[in-house]
C-alpha cells in the first residue's frame, strides 16, 4: 500500500509534512519510495553526451521500475543516508517555472515503450527558495514498461524493496498476459451486455432490436477491492448522478439495484433509454434506436441513423460524467466504448430533417463494436479533449462516413 504523510498522500503534502520524513525509519526507501538528491542528468555538462545519455537512461529506468511494480514515489530534493531521508536540500528550478520544468521532465521520458507511464508531479517550495519534486508513478495494465537504448542489449526493471531489479522471463510473460487479459475482459463484458439486450428483443419487444450502448469502464472493474457503493455515495455526498444521463432519460429518477444505481425515463413516451452506474465503476447507457431510426423521413422511407443527434447525447453525457466523477476517481484509467447494434443498411449521413448532406454513407454490419479509447487521467483537460475528438473520429468512421466536413476537420486537427 502506498505510504502517506500525516494521513495525506505524498501529492497532497506540504513543506511542514516533509519534515516527518527526515531520519524517520518508517519512511526508509522501500518498494514505494526512492529519494534522490537531484535529477543527476541536469548536473552533467552537455558536452558529456555519453554520461548524459546514461543518466537519462537511469531516470527512465527508475520510472519504469515503479510502473512495473506497484507504483510509487520518486522524491527529488531529499538526500538520504543508507536509504533513510537525511536532509531537505531541495533543487533549483529556473525562474520558479514549475510548468516548464515538468514539461521538460516528461519530454525526458520519451521513448519508453509501450508508452510513457501515467505520472503526476508535486512541487513543494522550501524556505531556502528551492523545491522538493515528487513524481508519482502509477502501476497499470500497460506493463511491462521498458526503454531500449540498444536493441541488442536491454533489461526490464521493477522496484523490489529499496532497489531496482531486473525482471525475470517468467515475470515478463505474466505481465504481458495480464495486459492482454484486461483487453479480453473488457471485450467479453461488452459482448455479454450486447447479448443481454439482444435477448430482451426476442422475449419482450422491438425496443431491443436496434440500440446504441455507451460504456465507460475503469481498468479496475474486475477487482472487487475497488468497488464503491454508489447508492451510499449518492445519499451521503449528494452527487446528482441523474444529471449525467439527462440527455438519454430526460428524467431525474434514480432506482437502487443490486449492482448499483439504475436510471429510467418517467415513461416510455419520453424515452426508451436505460442507464446504470455500477458499484464496480462501470457506466452504461442503453438507447433504443428502433422508434427514432424507423421514423420515416422524406428520402428515407426505411429510416436513417441520425448520427449527429446520437453524438450530441454521447458527448454531453461524457462531459457531465467527467464533471461529477472527477471527485470520485483518483487515477484509474478509463476505457470509453461505443457499440451500435441492429442497424445494418441504414443511411448515416443525413440532416435532422432527413435529407442527405455531404456524400451518403451506410452502416455495413449489424454489430458495430468500436475500439475502446483510453483516458489515462480524467483530471487532464487537454487529454480529455483529445480523447473526445478521437472517439468522435472512431464513431463516424465506424458508421461508414467518409466525406464529412466535421470528420475531415477532426482528422486534420488530431493528425495534422
Amino acid at each position: 500500500m502506498l505510504p502517506t504523510i500525516n494521513n495525506k498522500s505524498f501529492l497532497d503534502c506540504n513543506a511542514e509534512d516533509l519534515k516527518v520524513l527526515i531520519e524517520n525509519p518508517d519512511y526508509r526507501e522501500n518498494e514505494y519510495i526512492d529519494y534522490k538528491k537531484n535529477f543527476s542528468f541536469l548536473e552533467i555538462p552537455k558536452d558529456k553526451k555519453d554520461l548524459l545519455t546514461q543518466k537519462k537512461y537511469e531516470f527512465k529506468s527508475d520510472v519504469c521500475a515503479f510502473a512495473n511494480a506497484e507504483g510509487g514515489y520518486l522524491v527529488f530534493g531529499i538526500s538520504d543516508d543508507n536509504g533513510c531521508a537525511s536532509e531537505l536540500c531541495g533543487i533549483d528550478i529556473p525562474n520558479d517555472n514549475t510548468d516548464k520544468f515538468e514539461l521538460d521532465r516528461r519530454n525526458d521520458l520519451a521513448g519508453i515503450q509501450p508508452k510513457v507511464p501515467v505520472i503526476s508531479f508535486r512541487f513543494i517550495k522550501l524556505d531556502v527558495e528551492k523545491y522538493v519534486v515528487i513524481i508519482y508513478v502509477k502501476h497499470d495494465y500497460f506493463a511491462p514498461y521498458l526503454h531500449i537504448e540498444d536493441e541488442k542489449n536491454y533489461q526490464v526493471f521493477k522496484r523490489t524493496g529499496n532497489k531496482k531489479t531486473t525482471i525475470t522471463y517468467t515475470e515478463l510473460r505474466n505481465m504481458f498476459n495480464q495486459s492482454l487479459s484486461l483487453d479480453k475482459e473488457i471485450y467479453n463484458y461488452r459482448k455479454e451486455r450486447i447479448q443481454y439486450y439482444s435477448e430482451q428483443s426476442e422475449e419482450e419487444s422491438d425496443k431491443y432490436s436496434r440500440f446504441l450502448l455507451l460504456h465507460i469502464i475503469p481498468e479496475t472493474f474486475s477487482d472487487p477491492s475497488y468497488n464503491k457503493n454508489m447508492f451510499v455515495l449518492y445519499r451521503k455526498k449528494r452527487y446528482d448522478f441523474s444529471y449525467i444521463f439527462r440527455d438519454f432519460t430526460y428524467s431525474s429518477r434514480i432506482n437502487p439495484c443490486v449492482d448499483g444505481l439504475r436510471f429510467l425515463p418517467d415513461n416510455d413516451n419520453v424515452s426508451n433509454a436505460e442507464c446504470y452506474i455500477n458499484n464496480n465503476g462501470i457506466i452504461e447507457c442503453f438507447e433504443s434506436l428502433s422508434e427514432r431510426v424507423l421514423f420515416s423521413k422524406n428520402q428515407f422511407p426505411n429510416g436513417f441513423f441520425a448520427n449527429r443527434s446520437y453524438w450530441r447525447e454521447i458527448s454531453i453525457t461524457l462531459d457531465r460524467y467527467r464533471n461529477i466523477f472527477k471527485d470520485i476517481i483518483k487515477d484509474e484509467r478509463l476505457f470509453i466504448c461505443i457499440s451500435i447494434i441492429g442497424c445494418k443498411g441504414l443511411p448515416t449521413q443525413a440532416s435532422e430533417n432527413g435529407f442527405y448532406i455531404d456524400s451518403p454513407g451506410t452502416i455495413d454490419r449489424n454489430k458495430l463494436i468500436c475500439n475502446p479509447l483510453v483516458l489515462n487521467n480524467i483530471h487532464d483537460d487537454n487529454e480529455y479533449a483529445e480523447i473526445v475528438k478521437l472517439l468522435q473520429i472512431e464513431y463516424l468512421q465506424s458508421l461508414g462516413i467518409q466525406d464529412d466536413a466535421n470528420l475531415n476537420h477532426l482528422i486534420k486537427d488530431v493528425y495534422g
